[in-house]
């Protein structure tokens, strides 16, 4: 019964500023607009928890929570061992070379800001998941809120087609408002878009300086997010700088992006990406789940990443099938590919009067550039439909905003009234 009554002063204490702040830095949105935002975050996230809790035993969120409540005792107990944690030594004693220290010192610091920071919350919360849950949300909502202000900005007209695409569609929100890395990722990447196109306009330092944060952030939580990030966002800032049309240097960065992909295998074994991208598959083959999809094993070269492609393609972007989905979470990402279609056809036989001027925009042709590139590599390494949907989050948002924004919703709605 406290929990539940700290869970709502929580909820109406947190409502209050979130609107305070995102009304300053949004006039345009109403009271009712924000709350309804906020209340859909914080009952996902809810669900998240609840039925990662009672149906797949915890998995890694309730994993991080238990491990916060030592944390929280160890931050009242013994601060100085709490704050220690974030040293390298440890890290770095069983490495045989720096690389290797820095990998191993990465995940630490990954697994240590997620339980640390949950630890802090606890607090306030007394120990319970859904009130840190309702922390967390208020803590990582403000990066798709800069997606937001990002793409209101370039299309102001469709600031309602922004926020559904953003932060009403279910299956996406559902997966980054769990206490998992993708709420924090989201963050980095918004970051990096948002302060990027500041610095850009002003050059003022301050705006470089969150760029840099939200790369260092990207690097701790998920290294392999940036790799695939850079190509688009350098072709973003290309189109930006420089003259010719966006899609020219979209085209061209991603040509060379291939080529140095590629090339790595005849410079150097150490340094071959092609390899690493077989490595990382490989350990997804060594492990054990409830639904596999077939994947083959890569090969470092060129025809391996050509015969695979119709398999990653399959199993990021068609399955599971309706027909083929088993429990209410594969149902659910059954009906996400089939809405993901579904904006597809309607992108093409109801795309809008401008719409090759939208499709020139750099926004779009980066959120279309970074969705697809991210979700192909997540097919290419990752053969559970579980941690697929998880993972493709993300990217599926810059796709979806992609898409929604190429559709003439008027046409469409005379056509079907």
């Amino acid at each position: 019964m406290l929990a539940a009554i700290l869970f709502a002063i929580y909820f109406f204490v947190l409502l209050f500023f979130f609107q305070r702040f995102a009304r300053r830095m949004e006039p345009g949105l109403g009271f009712w607009t924000l709350a309804a935002i906020f209340t859909f975050r914080t009952i996902l996230a809810s669900l998240y928890g609840y039925i990662f809790l009672n149906y797949y035993h915890g998995d890694d969120t309730w994993g991080f929570f238990k491990e916060s409540l030592e944390e929280y005792n160890n931050l009242v107990q013994h601060p100085t061992h709490f704050f220690n944690d974030f040293l390298p030594w440890s890290a770095f004693a069983p490495a045989k070379s720096f690389w290797q220290g820095m990998g191993f010192y990465l995940q630490d610091l990954e697994f240590w800001i997620m339980v640390k920071l949950l630890s802090l919350c606890n607090i306030f919360s007394r120990g319970n998941y859904y009130i840190d849950a309702l922390f967390f949300q208020f803590l990582t909502i403000w990066g798709p809120f800069f997606l937001v202000r990002l793409f209101v900005s370039i299309f102001p007209d469709r600031r309602k087609m922004v926020l559904l695409s953003i932060f009403f569609v279910p299956t996406v929100v559902f997966w980054i408002s769990g206490i998992r890395a993708e709420g924090l990722l989201i963050c980095f990447l918004a970051m990096v878009l948002y302060f990027g196109k500041k610095w850009f306009e002003s050059r003022k330092i301050v705006y470089m300086i969150w760029v840099i944060a939200g790369c260092v952030g990207l690097i701790i939580f998920r290294i392999q997010y940036l790799l695939v990030f850079l190509p688009a966002f350098i072709a973003l800032t290309l189109s930006l700088e420089l003259r010719k049309r966006p899609a020219y240097y979209f085209f061209l960065v991603y040509i060379v992006s291939a080529l140095i992909f590629f090339g790595t295998s005849w410079i150097s074994p150490s340094k071959n990406l092609p390899a690493a991208v077989a490595t990382s598959q490989k350990k997804f083959l060594g492990l054990h789940g409830n639904t596999r999809f077939a994947l083959d094993s890569l090969s470092p070269d060129l025809k391996s990443y050509i015969h695979v492609f119709p398999q990653a393609v399959s199993n990021t972007m068609v399955r599971p099938v309706i027909t083929e989905a088993r429990g209410a979470l594969q149902v659910m990402t059954s009906l996400d590919l089939m809405g993901v279609w579904l904006l597809i056809a309607l992108a093409i036989f109801f795309r809008r009067g401008d719409w090759r001027k939208t499709l020139s925009s750099p926004l779009i042709l980066f959120a279309l550039a970074y969705g697809i590139s991210q979700i192909l590599l997540i097919g290419y390494i990752v053969p559970f439909p579980g941690a697929i949907v998880r993972y493709k989050a993300i990217p599926e948002m810059f796709l979806i905003i992609s898409l929604v924004m190429l559709i003439d919703w008027g046409k469409l709605y005379i056509k079907f009234r």
